[in-house]
């Protein structure tokens, strides 16, 4: 008898600051626009600074959600006996992937490398999986973007702003 084929996937920093890193043109133009205007007192800096600003806050406010609900998370894939078992803050279920009905992709853009015309908030994604029984169960980018499971149906789900609801 052989042995499981587990995978596990956890909270990664190195996948929170991939996220970031994507975006740190942003910070640096808005912080750039608020250094030019003390430096110069121009009100074109503050036009710059806070313009970029209500571009950041939400991805901020995204990076904040998602790394509270995936922070003590740890998601473990037997393909072996077809159990997903989840670890959360103490608590531990496990689900059979015959109670998935479907696994949706929520992401911010439909080719999630493309970083020409990308928003900071459109690199922040989430997957769900839909239970038979109605039940929702989220982990975020910051664990994994796919737990490769086969032979459930999937979807892909378009967003400006992807708050875990």
């Amino acid at each position: 008898m052989g042995e499981d084929f587990i995978l596990k996937f956890e909270f990664e920093r190195q996948n929170e600051w991939r996220i970031l890193k994507k975006s740190i043109l942003f910070h640096l133009i808005g912080v750039s626009g608020f250094l030019y205007y003390l430096l110069t007192k121009e009100t074109v800096g503050l036009f710059i600074g806070f313009g970029f600003l209500i571009i950041i806050v939400p991805q901020i406010l995204l990076h904040i959600q998602y790394r509270q609900a995936d922070k003590n998370k740890t998601i473990k894939v037997n393909h072996s006996k077809r159990i997903i078992r989840i670890e959360n803050k103490g608590e531990i279920r496990d689900i059979q992937f015959s109670d998935i009905e479907k696994i949706v992709r929520n992401k911010g853009q439909r080719d999630e490398d493309n970083l020409t015309y990308a928003l900071p908030t459109f690199f922040y994604n989430y997957t769900v999986l839909l239970l038979r029984n109605k039940e929702k169960i989220y982990f975020t980018d910051f664990i994994s973007k796919d737990l490769g499971l086969k032979g459930i149906d999937k979807s892909d789900k378009l967003s400006l702003l992807n708050f875990i609801l």
